[in-house]
């Protein structure tokens, strides 16, 4: 086997367990099905009494509605006095409303027939008094600055429980359906550890535990509701829709109660700052470390520049500047196996019966010269982590979230649509995004083989490889297609300047100088 079926056997195999650990380690994809749920946080057994969230519909209220609004320069809410219920939550900075049209999220059942008998408005505050059978009931919001409310609860001791009711869960926001339901999941925090569970698994089986703690979470905003001064029984369960509903019974203990209620994007240093573990909301796994590092670096970018699309253009770079001692070893290592081209040549003619023998004196002459041929996968092997993360971060961190570049690039965490999508019966791609970017990307791809290939006529490594790696990467993001097509460009110039750069520094020398005879 030559070095270039060899090496096109090794990148195979490279692209595959990039396939796999991608299918295995990171969130939803933008595919036509839904993707594998990323690894929890802590594993977690359902509990196995789990209560199943009822569906009864709310008896008819016969009472008025009255409406109260709490804003500041982040979030709207708007809470009713049915229910002391939010039924508005709008994210300015986002432009997006959470809570899903028509229905609403932690109203108390218990008032589900009790009229407001009181209430008392400022700006950042509204406190709603009920007088119920079992007996009063008061509840303060506050509104702070940034997407928190304080929820105030003062119960008369005639109550034993109180039931924070968001079967509705929050809302769908992204124009991908498909991808947003894909990262639905429940979170809660027991005994001082975080659990995650996917809808898939609530499908299949409800949960129920004790928490302080417990929040929704779709691909890019956490609604949670946490007991400031206690523990609560915490429900769970799949919609049809493939969203994920919650139930809170509050035991009435002491007095007043006191939460603390989050409502806002998936923000990694935000939510960490609160101390209560939101931000393993961010779940990527081993990754972690690495993307973190990588969304540190891009915002220094991002501040100097002030677009995304730059600092993944800089990033690249960067990337590029430190992988060079690699890839400097990997084409001196591809000019060598050039220069050997003669000398392979006339042990395939010499051994052309015995390919045994042949492959023998192959890697004789290769250690005879100290070649590697396995050298071309290794910058490529050391690059996964960074391109996994990298991956991560442009999907799933809420930064990159409607950032565009140039021309028709409007979302770098999706991929290029700009030719619409590969009909669906297309096989392994159909559905699959089109794009100009990815379609670049395969082109400057083929163009560096052709400069760094030690065999031109052998296509299946020069055209058919590239073409493969296109087609994994049309439904990737445009932000990682950016980056990579980037990074290519920065070889093919690398791979000219080492290739011929020499030649062309020896023609200028011994090119005559002018007013010299």
């Amino acid at each position: 086997m030559n070095s270039d079926n060899l090496r096109m056997l090794v990148g195979f195999a490279i692209i595959m367990i990039i396939l796999i650990l991608w299918q295995l380690l990171l969130p939803g994809r933008t595919r036509t099905t839904p993707p594998p749920t990323p690894a929890p946080v802590e594993s977690l057994a359902v509990h196995p009494q789990a209560p199943v969230l009822t569906t009864t519909p709310e008896p008819e209220h016969q009472y008025p509605e009255t409406s109260f609004t709490l804003s500041n320069r982040f979030l709207e809410v708007t809470i009713s006095s049915r229910n002391a219920a939010l039924n508005s939550c709008y994210l300015k900075n986002y432009r997006v409303q959470l809570i899903p049209e028509g229905q609403t999220i932690l109203g108390i059942q218990e008032l589900a027939q009790s009229p407001l008998s009181g209430y008392q408005a400022t700006d950042t505050s509204i406190t709603l008094q009920y007088h119920t059978t079992p007996g009063r009931l008061t509840l303060t919001w506050i509104i702070g600055d940034d997407y928190t409310l304080q929820l105030l609860l003062d119960a008369e001791s005639a109550f034993n429980r109180l039931t924070f009711d968001a079967r509705g869960g929050i809302a769908t926001t992204e124009a991908n359906l498909k991808e947003d339901l894909a990262n639905f999941h429940f979170y809660a925090r027991a005994s001082g550890r975080v659990h995650q569970i996917a809808a898939s698994n609530l499908r299949r089986k409800p949960f129920g535990a004790a928490a302080d703690w417990a929040g929704l979470k779709s691909k890019y905003f956490f609604a949670a509701l946490v007991n400031q001064t206690g523990v609560d029984s915490c429900q769970a369960e799949a919609l049809p829709d493939g969203r994920v509903g919650m139930q809170i019974t509050h035991t009435v203990s002491k007095n007043p109660a006191r939460y603390l209620i989050y409502l806002g994007p998936i923000e990694y240093n935000r939510l960490r700052q609160f101390g209560l573990g939101f931000e393993n909301v961010v779940s990527l796994g081993w990754l972690k470390p690495v993307a973190l590092a990588i969304l540190f670096v891009l915002r220094l970018f991002y501040q100097l520049v002030h677009n995304w699309g730059g600092a993944i253009v800089i990033f690249s770079l960067v990337m590029k500047l430190i992988f060079y001692p690699l890839t400097r070893t990997q084409t001196r290592q591809m000019r060598q196996l050039q220069l050997l081209q003669p000398k392979l040549e006339e042990l395939k003619k010499k051994y052309k019966d015995d390919p045994q023998q042949l492959n023998q004196e192959t890697m004789r002459l290769y250690q005879l010269y100290r070649v590697n041929p396995l050298s071309g996968c290794l910058p490529l092997l050391i690059q996964m982590p960074v391109f996994f993360a990298l991956y991560a971060v442009l999907r799933n961190f809420i930064e990159l979230r409607g950032a565009g570049f140039i021309l028709w690039l409007k979302d770098l965490s999706q991929p290029d649509t700009l030719f619409g999508h590969i009909p669906a019966g297309v096989p392994l791609i159909g559905g699959f995004a089109l794009g100009l970017l990815p379609i670049l990307m395969g082109v400057s791809f083929i163009a560096q083989n052709l400069l760094t290939a030690t065999d031109k006529k052998n296509w299946a490594l020069t055209v058919i490889f590239p073409i493969f790696i296109t087609a994994i990467f049309l439904n990737l993001s445009s932000g990682l297609q950016l980056y990579w097509f980037i990074y290519n460009i920065l070889s093919i110039g690398e791979s000219l300047i080492a290739t011929k750069g020499g030649s062309l520094w020896q023609k200028f020398r011994k090119a005559p100088k002018p007013g010299v005879s």
